[in-house]
């Protein structure tokens, strides 16, 4: 990515077809300014934008009321149930949660135009259109951002924050001329809204943020059993990706709004299983087996008590120097467990652009900037690769890939088995 790229990739030297340029987040009328990182992060793609306006109408740090107990309520889809929310969901818990009513909808078609400025409204959008986003000619999904506009320039206001396979996503502000942006909008049958504020003593959850009902545990199983038991696997698992990272920002916006290091712990337990689900979307989709225990810990987390869902310590031995098959210091020729480190070592330098020798042994991958569950699984990919070994799913445990010193040790197993072992010598 060169330098004249802005958020989302675009360049600012190259407007592209809609003449879209991206400007400083306060540019437009938004009172309240952008969201703050740790609250974009924990939002799904239809909050941010009713959350920078629950900011600008009610004052900033409204957004957090978003932050309830997180409770299953999937719905019936095909193929399979879902928690995911749609946008007339989330605009309903606007009015609950944030004070803010739906008061006018304005399809944008061609021809029609756009309502009368200058907002702001509270666009839905689907994403494959939209060229600020990594989905972009890559996945149609809702998507929401606010816009207004006026004296002939358009501001679009997109408060999303994500890894994707596609880029890193980072909330931003765009402009654009009106006639540009009416054509966009039409072009993908967006939906505009008009959100009025509604007196604070109407809102209808209080300020702990406690689920409106507590979670079934036969839906649970039911819920789980579906994935479970899927026969297409790779269906299964590519539709679970996207379950488990909304149980990842549901718990972090829920310890945003409490401050409650329970939430967050469980929250870490949300972010690790996610990482693990990815990869087994990534390997089921090429026909590979399904890493063991996923879904023990799936609904173990549907099931958790936040009051007592602290992260569990790792042990000991996950700490540096305590682990077998670390290369002898001094050894002379490159033996197979200087073959792994190298392997690890290339993988996390090409991956993530690390200097030799970081991170250190024990330092957790999830604490190296860049780093999430799309780059877990190239660095796998990647050591697999350069040393002519595929690690059984059976072994991808979280354990297993927490850092440089466990990824090794696995490596290292597998390159010095006997000739026809389970995943060695490949």
């Amino acid at each position: 990515m060169t330098s004249d790229l802005g958020p989302y990739g675009i360049r600012t030297s190259d407007p592209g077809p809609y003449g879209i340029r991206p400007v400083p987040p306060h540019d437009g009328t938004l009172r309240a300014g952008p969201l703050p990182e740790e609250s974009a992060a924990a939002l799904d793609c239809l909050q941010t934008g009713l959350a920078l306006l629950a900011d600008h109408h009610h004052g900033r740090g409204t957004h957090l009321r978003l932050g309830v107990r997180p409770a299953l309520r999937p719905r019936p889809a095909a193929p399979l149930p879902t928690v995911e929310a749609s946008a007339a969901d989330r605009l309903a818990e606007a009015r609950r949660l944030l004070g803010l009513r739906v008061s006018r909808r304005h399809r944008v078609r061609t021809g029609r135009g756009l309502p009368p400025g200058p907002g702001p409204y509270y666009a839905v959008a689907d994403a494959y259109h939209l060229p600020w986003v990594p989905y972009h000619g890559q996945r149609h999904m809702e998507h929401s951002f606010v816009v207004e506009y006026g004296a002939g320039r358009a501001t679009v206001h997109d408060a999303y924050h994500n890894d994707t396979p596609w880029g890193g996503a980072r909330p931003g502000a765009w402009t654009l001329p009106p006639p540009r942006l009416a054509a966009l909008l039409a072009e993908t049958g967006a939906a505009l809204y008009t959100l009025e504020p509604v007196p604070p003593d109407a809102w209808s959850t209080g300020p702990t943020g406690t689920a409106e009902e507590p979670t079934d545990p036969a839906a649970v199983l039911r819920y789980v059993g579906a994935y479970r038991d899927h026969p297409d696997r790779a269906a299964a698992h590519d539709r679970l990706n996207l379950e488990v990272w909304l149980g990842v920002r549901a718990w972090r916006l829920y310890a945003l709004r409490t401050g409650s290091a329970e939430a967050a712990g469980l929250a870490e337990r949300w972010r690790r299983l996610s990482e693990r689900v990815y990869l087994a979307a990534r390997r089921t989709a090429r026909g590979k087996d399904e890493p063991p225990g996923l879904f023990e810990e799936f609904t173990a987390l549907l099931l958790a008590d936040p009051a007592a869902a602290a992260a569990p310590a790792h042990p000991a031995e996950d700490g540096p120097g305590a682990r077998e098959g670390r290369p002898p210091a001094g050894q002379g020729a490159e033996g197979p467990a200087e073959r792994a480190e190298r392997a690890v070592r290339e993988a996390l330098a090409a991956v993530l652009r690390l200097p030799p020798g970081e991170p250190a042994d024990g330092r957790p991958f999830s604490s190296v900037p860049g780093f999430n569950s799309f780059r877990m699984v190239d660095i796998l990919e990647h050591v697999e690769s350069a040393l002519g070994i595929e690690v059984p799913a059976g072994e991808l445990t979280a354990g297993a890939l927490r850092d440089a010193g466990t990824l090794r040790d696995l490596a290292l197993r597998h390159l010095t088995a006997p000739a026809g072992a389970a995943g060695g010598g490949r």
